[in-house]
């Protein structure tokens, strides 16, 4: 590790010292004093409880600390990131994108029949089951509707 974890946290919390950053975290003094002053191997544990402590953003954290490089760490949160997107918003950031040019093959070429097919016979064999298909419980999730469905 390059950075000085011991000068590191103090600074990030606050504190002044290594025994009110374990105090305020819920750790053993003399095993983080260890870890942070590099007697010890730095523990992901140690790292996450000071984070919740100090509500400090843990990839940043974890990038300094050299837990994850710059990349992981971006890939980690654009990937949370997306999962809380709608499938609405979603839909329009890729119109967004197309109307721009931008849109890569993926999203402006057409969908293969087989894709289409596929979809239908899932929804309408869910219906014939009556239950919902995957698709109709995406929807309801989101509460986004087609055109159509807007009343």
């Amino acid at each position: 590790m390059n950075i000085n974890a011991r000068e590191y946290f103090t600074a990030k919390t606050g504190e002044r010292s290594i025994r009110a950053i374990a105090e305020k975290s819920g750790l053993d003094s003399s095993v983080t004093t260890r870890q942070l002053n590099g007697a010890s191997g730095l523990k992901v544990e140690t790292v996450v409880a000071i984070c919740r402590a100090y509500q400090l953003d843990m990839a940043e954290v974890f990038v300094a600390v050299e837990f994850l490089t710059m990349d992981e760490a971006l890939r980690f949160n654009r990937s949370f990131k997306l999962a809380s997107v709608s499938d609405l918003e979603l839909s329009k950031e890729m119109l967004r994108r197309v109307a721009a040019g931008s849109a890569g093959d993926s999203i402006t070429s057409p969908v293969s029949e087989e894709i289409i097919d596929s979809v239908l016979r899932e929804v309408e064999d869910a219906r014939a089951a009556d239950r919902k298909s995957s698709w109709d419980l995406a929807a309801d999730d989101r509460n986004d509707r087609t055109p159509t469905e807007e009343g």
